[in-house]
């Protein structure tokens, strides 16, 4: 793909031609890995904040899709005289919402890099007929929320990225009553059921995003279970001493009981006691799960900004 061929055409729609010139893949070749993730380590030290790929997701890049978010994943790497300077990422969940990270190198903004790596990527998910794609932007970035703009992105949600900065004692805590199992396919279905109840997300949808972690390279799911119902699960997703945990969710009709409270500090605990950093996201307006996070030691970093882009 060159720069300024019919994916390079900027929202005003003029062409445009930045130096250099842009590939895309579905699965990052090994040999991108190191380059890439000096070119967030780059933008990290320039702006002072996380431009949303680390190396943990980076390197998840480079192992084979699950067939569920085949049709949202695609790479495009920007190269100027051989060196990487550009990277914009698409994925999803197995369906709704397609979501774009992007960065540049500091020494090579303002030339319309990360306007055609955007726009790739807004293309990508246009062509796979979702009807959005979600700028994924650091809230203090305002390069990156100046680019949202010329797309005309409009404000979804926030939310904040917190890490653990008090670790939790690595137990289920005394009369907590709480059985845990690490799931498998076999769990599909209830973990399906259980994320739809909890998130307000189809059934479906649900069970392909649990589909896909438990394939997925580095991230297990946790299962809880109390007098032999399944009440509660919690994703970690790990590369290195990094650890996130998402997905985490409570059957509604068993919210109430301390088993949230009691399953985060177990998960936490145990991470840290094993040396990994521990992050969360929660959406800002979420005041409930943030005050858990709090309890549990967790402290508030960061926040990105969802702007959506209308495909159809």
């Amino acid at each position: 793909m060159r720069p300024c061929d019919n994916r390079c055409v900027s929202p005003s729609g003029a062409r445009h031609a930045p130096p250099g010139e842009i590939t895309q893949r579905r699965i990052l070749d090994p040999g991108l890995i190191g380059p890439l993730i000096a070119l967030v380590e780059a933008a990290t030290a320039s702006d002072g904040t996380d431009p949303g790929p680390n190396a943990s997701f980076i390197n998840g890049r480079a192992l084979p899709v699950p067939p569920e978010i085949a049709a949202q994943t695609a790479d495009f790497i920007w190269r100027l005289d051989g060196r990487v300077v550009g990277y914009a990422a698409t994925y999803g969940f197995g369906g709704g919402d397609t979501e774009v990270v992007a960065v540049v190198h500091p020494t090579y903004r303002r030339r319309g890099i990360g306007l055609a790596l955007v726009g790739a990527a807004v293309d990508f998910v246009r062509r796979g007929g979702f009807e959005r794609a979600l700028l994924v932007v650091p809230r203090t970035s305002h390069g990156g929320q100046a680019l949202a703009r010329r797309f005309g992105a409009t404000f979804s949600h926030a939310e904040a990225a917190m890490t653990l900065q008090v670790a939790p004692p690595d137990t289920l805590g005394p009369g907590a009553g709480l059985d845990v199992r690490a799931a498998t396919l076999a769990d599909v279905a209830v973990l399906g059921e259980i994320g739809s109840a909890a998130f307000g997300s189809p059934v479906e949808e649900a069970m392909a995003i649990s589909r896909s972690s438990i394939l997925a390279t580095g991230r297990t799911i946790q299962v809880f279970s109390y007098e032999g119902t399944d009440v509660a699960m919690i994703s970690v997703a790990s590369e290195g001493t990094e650890a996130s945990i998402a997905g985490f969710a409570v059957r509604p009709e068993w919210q109430g009981r301390g088993f949230g409270r009691a399953i985060l500090r177990w998960v936490a605990g145990r991470l840290a006691a094993t040396g990994h950093s521990v992050t969360i996201e929660v959406d800002v307006t979420n005041a409930r799960a943030a005050n858990l996070y709090l309890e549990t030691g967790f402290r508030e970093d960061r926040i990105y900004d969802y702007l959506a882009v209308a495909t159809g």
